[in-house]
């Protein structure tokens, strides 16, 4: 069973002339290349969301002093390491 729906869209000209010119250039067909925009958006919407959820997250519970202290004492050391003092 084919699971594609088929839709109508209306575009400003410029745009449908714009994707025209990009989707001939990089050789798909409007379905491929309409396919490919909505993913890209998704996955934009997709990491935003998990950024907001990380900042509040974050925000909720900071690292102490003391856990920054750390890090920046391993952080330094494997600089020292990799000779990037």
């Amino acid at each position: 069973m084919n699971n594609t729906m088929k839709i109508a869209i209306s575009l400003p000209r410029g745009d449908f002339y714009k994707m025209e010119k990009l989707r001939r250039k990089l050789k798909v067909q409007r379905s491929a290349f309409i396919d490919k925009a909505l993913i890209f958006w998704f996955n934009y919407w997709e990491q935003k969301e998990l950024i907001k959820r990380y900042e509040a997250g974050y925000k909720a519970q900071p690292e102490s002093l003391q856990e920054i202290k750390a890090l920046e004492q391993v952080s330094a050391a494997a600089f020292k390491e990799e000779g990037l003092e």
